[in-house]
């Protein structure tokens, strides 16, 4: 009964796999049976040999269901007498290929078989399809938990590390974005890859026409795709044409009135996508191009973007009607939603062609002279409103929202302006505040201005903006405003209204609003951690990482990395600064400034002065260009810090004057204190330059009872900067060390703090799957640069040099 031909082929440690088999270790310590459901080569049964392979003295048994319906009472005799064999004797039983719909009979019997099992004796089901009826009642009971198919898809970190592993040439974020961390389609694209770095195929080695293979095609059609319904079949055609379907689409476009069972199957296969939050589905990117069938008909694009249009969905609508090549049909959408389009993530460089003057035209235009840095255009385009005869609403809000970007027009000027038109026409609407960043003080334009000032005059700017602007702007003023209130170290006098705008949002919220309300809990917790508020920006992270924007996934990363329990996650801090080397490829814009803003800073902090240097030649200009003071007197503090390690003062001393000719009229603190004793030493230098250079501010009695630092002659803030710089320093560390010439690389860091906490090789190599050869040249290279022996003096090295904490 026992014989070999029931059992799985041996697994081979020879080969790389991914680890997924965690959930199924606390499964097991919890319920008897297991359910893995997912469609055909998701990795099911790969993942259940791997978890065996761990027990090698474990004795299992394998069914395989699709055949052993065939015979129902060959296979009641089976559980039978294996049932009396789980009496004496701890066994695993695996139940393969769960068919769709089993016989009655046999459903209740391995259901009560499951029932009963005895303790230390467990079940793994395999299935493509939802546990049956009879097996729910397990599922009610504790006795079987089920886990969906998502949890066997490659994660962006561990395609980095299987990439490393067989040493392909290829991108992981490029791996990801075309299977979606489809197990099977990964492991077919590394394994070409490779094979093609012998010289045995001389084809490309993108992982796109790795992808558009005729292997990996006909693997996809032929082991996951036939294996669907012909309902499921035709659906999933459709389905891959568009941006995304739900049940009433389907039923107003194609009329399909059985769509809503059929797109829930395909999403438990993993075959569409489920946005839970918005209740709809996408077909999963390994599918897109093989599923989708061609429509020529121009009418069907224009009726697909209509349907989009008029349920408020602008970016999905443009893509449909510029695919039908109809310029009427696109130029209508685009003013009926011209508010929305800028901000869509969808080009619109076609309306420099348009000679129209109407307010929603110019709008436009100056918006995308705004995002391309031609601000002679947007002036133009201002000027020509203000001409216009019409004195109607829509046109002075244009030109609000116009002038509210406009770099070089101060904010004092711009709620003139909105004054005046409010005493006229009431409200108005900013269409975007926050732009592509994550905090409201520093979004399409720098809003710093409207907190450095007396309270009378803040209170003033609060009560014009709550009474000219709506209820969403007004939420971004409260968040702009606990920023700096965070940010000049005030936290005490954030008013209970601004907390309400965080403690009130919900995971309905636009994905921009709990992105930023994500970043200033973060910010919030690095001054105080709070176990509570750890927990909810968790969740804010889980409700965010699963946004179709891409842009928003990246900055969830950096802002979860860079600024929530960075101290105690050094690792892995490091490593998402390693695999994010690649977005530094891409053109500076709007899309990206803020994450190259947050690389800078990582790799400051990691004593990667030349990769942050890299990435100021773009950044200063860019920030300078739009006048953002936030970030800019950040990035030039870091300017600082790299001239200082080079012993380059003079050009420390420049970039400390420029960054402080900024914070000197906003009174930033958080910035400066945030680089520890290298940011010190940096302030205590500067300061001591300014004390001999310019006597007559730092000689007279100094007075600490201002209340906060708005209030301080600009040489007693600079000292209260210093004096926090110094409290969150414990003791003075040299800053540079100049026998080391060489820094060290970021994977060097990474290993160094994996020595500091005590890891041996073996564990270093599993940590970063990396091969024990390479750990060990890791090693020297680091030992070599820091001029040490061995482990103990590496790490106290590194704290010397403040490497390590």
């Amino acid at each position: 009964m026992f014989s070999s031909k029931t059992h799985y082929e041996p697994f081979n440690n020879q080969q790389y796999y991914i680890d997924k088999t965690e959930f199924l270790e606390k499964g097991m310590a919890t319920f008897p049976s297991l359910y893995i459901e997912g469609a055909a080569a998701s990795g099911k049964t790969t993942v259940v040999r791997m978890f065996l392979s761990r027990y090698p003295d474990m004795e299992y048994f394998v069914f395989w269901m699709d055949t052993e319906q065939e015979n129902p009472v060959a296979f009641y005799e089976k559980l039978e007498k294996l049932a009396d064999r789980m009496e004496k004797h701890s066994l695993w039983v695996i139940f393969e290929n769960m068919p769709k719909k089993m016989p009655p009979e046999m459903s209740v019997r391995t259901a009560k078989f499951l029932m009963h099992l005895p303790e230390e004796c467990h079940a793994i089901l395999i299935g493509r399809e939802c546990p049956e009826r009879e097996f729910l009642k397990l599922i009610w009971k504790r006795k079987m938990e089920l886990f969906p198919q998502e949890l066997l898809l490659f994660e962006r970190e561990e395609i980095r590390n299987f990439v490393e592993a067989v040493g392909s040439p290829l991108n992981p974020d490029e791996i990801l974005k075309e299977t979606g961390g489809w197990a099977g389609c990964v492991d077919m694209m590394l394994r070409m890859s490779v094979i093609q770095i012998s010289g045995v195929h001389k084809r490309s080695h993108s992982v796109e026409e790795l992808r558009q293979s005729y292997e990996i095609t006909s693997y996809i059609k032929s082991e996951i795709l036939e294996t669907l319904t012909s309902e499921e079949q035709e659906l999933m055609r459709r389905t891959a044409v568009c941006p995304w379907v739900n049940e009433k689409l389907c039923a107003d476009v194609w009329g399909i009135q059985w769509a809503e069972d059929c797109l829930n199957i395909l999403g438990r296969k993993g075959i569409l996508v489920h946005d839970m939050h918005l209740n709809r589905w996408k077909t999963a990117p390994l599918f897109q191009s093989v599923c989708s069938v061609s429509y020529n008909s121009f009418r069907f694009w224009i009726r697909l973007g209509q349907w989009y249009d008029g349920h408020g969905f602008v970016k999905e609508a443009l893509q449909c009607l510029k695919l039908s090549g109809k310029e009427k049909e696109i130029y209508s959408c685009m003013i009926r939603n011209y508010q929305k389009v800028p901000f869509s993530g969808i080009s619109f460089d076609e309306v420099m062609k348009w000679k129209e003057s109407i307010p929603e035209v110019c709008y436009l235009r100056g918006m995308y002279c705004y995002f391309h840095q031609n601000f002679e255009g947007l002036n133009r385009e201002i000027i020509r409103l203000n001409k216009m005869d019409s004195d109607e609403k829509k046109k002075k809000e244009i030109i609000l929202n116009l002038t509210y970007v406009k770099p070089d027009m101060s904010l004092e000027k711009w709620l003139n302006l909105l004054e005046s038109y409010a005493q006229k026409a009431g409200t108005f609407s900013l269409y975007s505040m926050l732009g592509n960043s994550v905090t409201y003080l520093c979004g399409l334009r720098d809003l710093s201005e409207l907190f450095a000032c007396t309270r009378k005059e803040e209170n003033r700017k609060a009560h014009l903006w709550r009474e000219c602007l709506g209820e969403n702007e007004y939420t971004g003023y409260c968040l702009a405003r606990l920023d700096y209130y965070l940010e000049i170290q005030q936290k005490d006098a954030i008013r209970d209204e601004d907390w309400d705008v965080i403690r009130e949002g919900t995971d309905q919220d636009f994905w921009q609003l709990r992105l930023a309300r994500m970043y200033l809990l973060c910010k919030f917790q690095t001054m105080q951690p709070d176990e509570e508020i750890a927990e909810y920006i968790r969740y804010l992270r889980e409700t965010l990482v699963y946004e179709e924007n891409e842009w928003c996934v990246r900055n969830v990363d950096a802002v979860d990395n860079l600024f929530f329990d960075r101290t105690n996650k050094r690792e892995r801090f490091s490593v998402w600064l390693l695999h994010s080397e690649d977005d530094l490829r891409q053109d500076l814009n709007e899309d990206n400034y803020l994450l190259f803003f947050c690389l800078a800073k990582g790799f400051i902090l990691i004593n990667q002065y030349e990769k942050a240097e890299r990435i100021h030649r773009k950044l200063i200009p860019y920030l300078q260009c739009y006048r953002r003071s936030y970030l800019l007197a950040e990035i030039l503090f870091q300017q600082a810090i790299i001239y200082w390690e080079g012993r380059e003062s003079s050009q420390m001393l420049r970039s400390m004057i420029e960054s402080f000719m900024i914070s000197g009229e906003y009174r930033y603190v958080r910035m400066y204190i945030d680089y520890g004793n290298r940011g010190r030493g940096v302030l205590e230098a500067y300061i001591e330059w300014l004390r001999s250079s310019r006597p007559e501010g730092w000689h007279r009695k100094k007075k600490y009872n201002y209340g906060n630092v708005l209030r301080m002659p600009l040489e007693d803030y600079m000292e209260t900067v210093l004096r926090l710089a110094k409290r969150e320093t414990k003791y003075v560390l040299p800053l540079q060390d100049h026998s080391v010439e060489e820094k060290l690389t970021i994977m060097e860091t990474v290993i160094l703090q994996d020595l500091a906490v005590g890891a041996s090789n073996a564990e270093i190599c599993k940590e970063l799957n990396l091969k024990l050869p390479t750990v060990k040249s890791h090693i020297y290279s680091l030992y070599k640069k820091l001029n040490v022996k061995n482990r103990i003096q590496a790490v106290l090295k590194g704290k010397e040099l403040g490497i390590l904490k």
